[in-house]
């Protein structure tokens, strides 16, 4: 969590941002110095403040762990690149349309997308969106376009996703239009309409902007909670910015994070207690330390 408090340094008065930390049974401290009166521009100091922390903690790790991924990978034949690449999609779309109330097993999702023909005993709806959303994951890793992302695309995956969804093809691709509220959780997006339509677009060019200046992994973490929050669209938000993440992590050549079902309590808390708390350090310092423990369990 980054707090701002009020610091003496030599005998005088500053403020202070602070983000403190557990290492090694100690509570460690990182500070950056903002002035003696509140900045107007605070906001883009402390997503500054968010890179160094990044930077210091956790980009070394990282780096060293896509140097391993890579070396593995680039050892593999193109039919192996294509076989994990296709196997992942499919845990990926398991785990992500799960958290959302998806009842298909791992099982029943892989059999739904590689043997279409064969029944299952599940709503058709959660095997037709299984079917989409691999489709889309697939688009994503086919493509040969650099980084790009918009709200245009974004709406496009939305209408793949829901498009043969009798209860929600009406708002397939749509912006929504009015309140909407997030089972269980006390945060409450941005107003629908107007605002949200501005929100996304500026979300869209920040994104375009920082895309190069901010590091791979933290950007596609960044995306993800920003792009939740502002819950553009009436259902489907959740799976469209872990599309999103990913889509940001392959593009750069970094492993792709397949969240599991399993932590989605904390996953959930984490997002709305960094909502209410306005503090993007508290999503991010949960993402960084769950992508990294998902990477040491990845079998090369």
């Amino acid at each position: 969590m980054v707090s701002v408090i009020k610091r003496k340094i030599s005998g005088k008065e500053y403020y202070s941002l602070q983000y403190s930390f557990r290492e090694n049974g100690k509570v460690r401290n990182l500070y950056k110095e903002v002035g003696k009166e509140l900045p107007e521009n605070l906001e883009e100091i402390k997503e500054e403040f968010i890179k160094e922390i990044v930077d210091k903690r956790w980009v070394n790790s990282i780096e060293q762990t896509k140097e391993n991924y890579q070396t593995k990978i680039n050892e593999y034949s193109d039919f192996l690149k294509a076989k994990r690449l296709r196997d992942f999609g499919i845990r990926f779309t398991y785990h992500s349309n799960k958290i959302e109330g998806s009842t298909l097993t791992l099982r029943e999702v892989a059999l739904a997308v590689n043997e279409p023909n064969v029944p299952i005993n599940k709503p058709t709806y959660h095997i037709v969106e299984a079917n989409l959303h691999m489709k889309i994951y697939e688009n994503i890793i086919n493509s040969n376009t650099p980084i790009y992302l918009s709200m245009e695309t974004v709406k496009d995956w939305h209408t793949i996703l829901f498009s043969l969804h009798l209860l929600r093809n009406n708002f397939a691709g749509l912006i929504r239009k009015g309140r909407i509220y997030i089972s269980g959780s006390n945060y409450v997006p941005p107003p629908g309409g107007i605002v949200c339509e501005r929100l996304i677009d500026e979300l869209f060019e920040w994104f375009n902007k920082n895309k190069v200046s901010i590091h791979p992994v933290l950007l596609a973490c960044l995306m993800h909670f920003y792009f939740v929050s502002i819950h553009p669209f009436e259902d489907g938000n959740g799976r469209m910015c872990r599309l999103i993440m990913n889509y940001i992590l392959f593009k750069n050549n970094y492993p792709m994070y397949d969240l599991p079902y399993s932590i989605r309590k904390s996953y959930y808390k984490t997002l709305e207690n960094a909502n209410l708390k306005e503090d993007d350090m508290i999503f991010v310092g949960w993402f960084f330390r769950n992508y990294i423990k998902y990477l040491k369990n990845l079998k090369l």
